[in-house]
C-alpha cells in the first residue's frame, strides 16, 4: 500500500518547488541506494525481508520494489509538468493503487488482462475521484472535469499489462494526459 507517499503531493502542494525537488529527490536517492543494497548485500537483504518481507510481492525479492520506482516516477512527474498535475497525478497512483488493492484482492471479479480485475479498476478510479475531489474541495486546483478526466486516463493506465511497474509511469502518463486537458 502506498498511502504512506502522500506526503509527496502534499509536499508539492506546501512548499516552494525547489524545497520539493530537494526533498523529494533525497527521498527518492534514499531509495534507490537501498533498494540498490537491499539486492546486492545478503545482511541487507536478510534484514529487509525479516521487516518489510510480508509486504512485499514476490517479484520484489529480485528487483526494485514499487516504493522506489513510485519515488522515481514521481519525481519525474514533479520535474516535466506544473505543480497542479504533479499534485493530481502523483495522488491518483498513490490512492487509486491502494484502493484497487483493498477492492481487486477482497472482491471476487474478472480479470482484465493478466493480473488486473474489474474491481480493482473500480476501486483505482474510485480512490482517484475521491481523492482529487478532496484536494479540489481544499485548494480549487483544477476543474472538475480534469480531475475526473485524469482520474480515467489513469485507472486505464494502470491497467494496461506494460512491462514496466505501473507506479513509476502510470503519474509521468497521467501527467502527461492531464497537460492536455
Amino acid at each position: 500500500m502506498n498511502l504512506w507517499a502522500l506526503f509527496i503531493p502534499i509536499l508539492y502542494y506546501l512548499l516552494p518547488q525547489g524545497h520539493s525537488y530537494l526533498i523529494l529527490g533525497t527521498f527518492c536517492c534514499a531509495f534507490a541506494v537501498f533498494d540498490f543494497l537491499r539486492l546486492h548485500v545478503n545482511g541487507v537483504k536478510e534484514a529487509f525481508i525479516v521487516f518489510f518481507g510480508s509486504f512485499m510481492r514476490r517479484h520484489e525479492l529480485t528487483h526494485l520494489n514499487g516504493a522506489t520506482y513510485l519515488l522515481m516516477g514521481c519525481m519525474i512527474t514533479a520535474l516535466l509538468y506544473h505543480k497542479e498535475v504533479v499534485i493530481a497525478a502523483c495522488t491518483f497512483i498513490i490512492v487509486g493503487d491502494t484502493f484497487a488493492a483493498i477492492l481487486g484482492q477482497n472482491i471476487k471479479s474478472p480479470h482484465i488482462f493478466k493480473r488486473k480485475t474489474i474491481m480493482g479498476s473500480v476501486g483505482f478510479f474510485g480512490g482517484c475521484c475521491l481523492a482529487g475531489l478532496v484536494f479540489y474541495y481544499f485548494t480549487r486546483f483544477m476543474p472538475v472535469q480534469t480531475i475526473v478526466l485524469g482520474a480515467l486516463a489513469a485507472t486505464i493506465l494502470e491497467a494496461l499489462p506494460l512491462p514496466l511497474d505501473d507506479n513509476f509511469y502510470v503519474p509521468i502518463a497521467t501527467g502527461l494526459v492531464m497537460s492536455f486537458l
